[in-house]
């Protein structure tokens, strides 16, 4: 009886947990490459010291997706930064972006935790503010990212996403101008976030 009892209660367990990522669910979620960051910008010499000024970043990533097949989410990611900075003569500077990324993210395994690859691309803007001067600086920006990591499930609902991705920006102006000039930003990320799963 012992035995019939743990069986019926390991292959709930399991359904339960396959049912996470099963066709027909939501993926809501959000997740930060961890950076918040607050810096202030000091010299020093034998002569004396002075401040070069502060700076502080936020980056945040909402996504919302589908679940088209079991295990496989397709979905749209909004990537947004703030960046505010000051220089040691207080001129501030802002800096503000956001993207629409359609992405696509595929689980694997049936357990608990499950590991993950995810992908995306998409276009957005970027708008540089001189506060100071009152200028203003649009840019259009194309970008692409690919990632992998895992999904740790606290519940049949709610997961920790623990990842490691690459990411790369494009920055064009806005206006066409001679020579396609273009900036061109990339790196890899540590990334951190909740999902919840519907």
């Amino acid at each position: 009886m012992k035995l019939i009892f743990t069986l019926c209660a390991f292959f709930c367990f399991v359904g339960l947990l396959s049912a996470q990522t099963e066709q027909g669910r939501l993926l809501i979620g959000g997740s930060s490459n961890l950076n918040f960051t607050s810096v202030n910008n000091k010299w020093k010499n034998d002569g004396g010291d002075g401040d070069l000024g502060s700076s502080t970043k936020f980056e945040f990533a909402p996504q919302v997706g589908y679940f088209v097949a079991d295990r496989f989410a397709v979905g749209l990611q909004l990537p947004v930064s703030l960046q505010t900075e000051k220089d040691e003569d207080d001129d501030e500077f802002k800096t503000n972006s956001f993207a629409f990324m359609p992405f696509a993210r595929y689980y694997f395994g049936d357990n608990n935790v499950k590991p993950y690859l995810h992908g995306g691309f998409g276009i957005g803007s970027l708008k540089l503010e001189d506060v100071s001067d009152s200028e203003e600086t649009k840019l259009k920006t194309f970008v692409y990212g690919i990632s992998g990591g895992v999904a740790i499930f606290l519940n049949d609902k709610i997961a920790l996403d623990l990842g490691l991705g690459y990411q790369s920006t494009i920055l064009r102006p806005s206006e066409d101008m001679d020579g396609d000039p273009r900036n061109i930003s990339s790196g890899v990320a540590f990334n951190v976030g909740f999902s919840l799963y519907l």
